[in-house]
């Protein structure tokens, strides 16, 4: 049955798409001093950079499935049973290494005019018992293309894509070809579990069943850990980690847990799902607010923790973290990326713009080739923090 005073909200989020980008575009040239957000500019690139990120909620939240509500209270109720659980647990026990992936298949594909790897591969994930049958991915296959010289001594990226990504032309939005020729670097896109060729019809992640959510980011970690096994078996010069926005998280928990990875990098991070599908739902009439009032509750933040980068500590030196915030991002938040540049401390590097418009930025591009192009040094204090607004 259709919630009419829902639907009406949603679709109204078009109509407000551009006063609301004036208006957080004028909010973002003020800045805030007492956290530390240097102002952004203001003029027509960034009104309509902020444009984007708003049709984009728009869309997604007109498109977006949303469960019964009775089915999502039932969700939040499970985390209230497996709550307490949760909270004993120690990362060391939830995130085990689990190993070399044993490989399954190995395909020569091309996209456009980008060659590739497409590896099929099975993991050995560990999930807490009382709940390890909610997995969606319990089969423990995984997918992930690659660009190797297949070289000793290369120096070795792994980049985990965002939200609705995870398809082919994560190659062209990565710019694997120019990370691969003109950096040197040996590239690894790992296909998130319920993306891409990974989809599964009812599975949505990040969606509103909150214990599904934590089950299958702790299932990418792992896939990732396993995958930094196997990279490891290349004798490799030294490995990097980064994650744009979904994506951000899960390359700080695998920094985190795993001492072979040498540097790492979050590109506008999402770092509270939950929190960030609280903030959207809110603008969605009254049904809306309730989801959010769900998605914020007591029982999801204790279960949400134990995937949480703010929970554990980097690995890399100081000087090998790096965060880049979006003044004006809309759909994850500067202040998320900023919380985490606080927590990791390194180095971060603000930019003028948008969360969708990060990937146009050139100014985007120059920082992370520059961060990824410096050579691994020996872990030691953190060097300045870098502030550069372009």
């Amino acid at each position: 049955m259709i919630d009419w005073e829902t639907e009406l909200a949603r679709v109204g989020l078009f109509a407000g798409v551009l006063p609301r980008a004036i208006g957080s575009s004028a909010e973002a040239r003020r800045g805030n001093p007492e956290t530390g957000i240097p102002a952004a500019g203001f003029g027509p690139r960034l009104v309509g950079e902020t444009a984007i990120d708003e049709l984009f909620i728009a869309v997604n939240s007109v498109i977006r499935e949303i469960p019964p509500m009775e089915q999502v209270e039932a969700w939040v109720a499970r985390c209230g049973d497996v709550a307490d659980e949760f909270a004993r647990l120690d990362p060391s026990e939830v995130y085990r290494d689990p190993g070399a992936p044993r490989i399954l298949s190995r395909d020569r594909k091309i996209f456009g005019t980008t060659a590739f790897e497409h590896i099929d591969y099975s993991t050995e994930t560990r999930l807490p018992d009382s709940v390890a049958n909610l997995d969606p991915h319990a089969d423990g296959l995984a997918s992930v293309r690659v660009m190797t010289r297949r070289r000793p001594g290369a120096r070795w990226l792994i980049w985990v894509h965002g939200a609705a990504q995870g398809r082919a032309d994560d190659l062209y939005a990565f710019r694997a070809a120019h990370l691969h020729k003109k950096l040197g670097y040996d590239v690894v896109f790992p296909v998130l579990p319920a993306h891409g060729p990974r989809r599964i019809s009812k599975v949505a992640y990040p969606g509103f069943d909150p214990l599904v959510n934590t089950l299958i980011t702790i299932r990418a970690i792992a896939e990732i850990r396993s995958l930094v096994s196997w990279i490891a078996a290349q004798d490799p010069a030294d490995i990097t980690i980064a994650g744009t926005s979904l994506g951000g998280p899960i390359a700080a928990m695998v920094a985190s847990m795993d001492p072979r990875i040498s540097s790492v990098l979050a590109v506008v991070p999402m770092l509270d799902m939950h929190a960030t599908l609280a903030h959207h739902m809110a603008r969605g009439g009254s049904k809306g607010r309730r989801l959010a009032e769900l998605m914020r509750s007591d029982e999801v933040r204790e279960v949400s923790k134990v995937i949480s980068p703010l929970s554990v500590e980097p690995l890399p030196a100081p000087d090998r973290r790096m965060v880049v915030a979006a003044l004006n991002d809309r759909v994850t938040w500067v202040s998320a990326a900023q919380r985490l540049h606080q927590h990791w401390g390194g180095r971060i590097h603000w930019y003028n713009g948008s969360h969708v418009g990060h990937a146009m930025s050139p100014g985007i591009r120059h920082a992370t080739d520059g961060f990824l192009s410096e050579p691994v040094r020996p872990a030691g204090p953190a060097g300045e923090n870098r502030r550069a607004v372009n």
